[in-house]
């Protein structure tokens, strides 16, 4: 007697875990697919990337609306000794300027380049991040110079 044998793949509850139904007839079996539960499928990971894509695009949007709006006056706050009021403001005068339109800075290899907003792609990710950091770096440093001062006039 030939053993005719079909393989079907249904889907198993709201857990999205596969089964596959091999044989037909009375002696079917289903076994788990081969496929680790824990092994992503390409979909999955198209669909966190695409949504780790909306939220990096969100984040940008959202810091450009602050910069518009003079984040960076705020956190610059006053001058330390030694630096000009008038180049502090040209600083944020011209992050201001930048973001109304719609440049954001890319680091990469220590060289910063500006690009706007809605041509940035997944790739710019991380020129951006290093952005990110050697800035809140510098206003870390920058505030912690001005603590020192004012500890120093105490």
């Amino acid at each position: 007697m030939k053993s005719c044998a079909t393989d079907r793949t249904a889907t198993r509850g709201r857990s999205g875990g596969k089964m596959t139904l091999r044989g037909s007839g009375a002696r079917s079996v289903i076994e788990p697919d081969k496929r680790s539960a824990a092994e992503p499928d390409k979909r999955s990971i198209a669909r966190a990337r695409l949504a780790a894509w909306k939220s990096f695009v969100q984040e940008e949007l959202r810091e450009l609306e602050l910069r518009k709006d003079g984040q960076l006056a705020r956190l610059l706050g006053e001058p330390l000794p030694g630096e000009s009021p008038e180049a502090l403001q040209r600083l944020a005068s011209e992050d201001r300027r930048q973001a109304e339109e719609g440049l954001v800075a890319l680091m990469s290899n220590g060289k910063v380049s500006y690009k706007h907003v809605e041509e940035l792609s997944p790739e710019d990710m991380p020129a951006r991040d290093a952005v990110n950091r050697a800035r809140t770096t510098w206003l870390k440093d920058r505030r912690d110079a001005w603590l020192a001062h004012e500890e120093g006039q105490s």
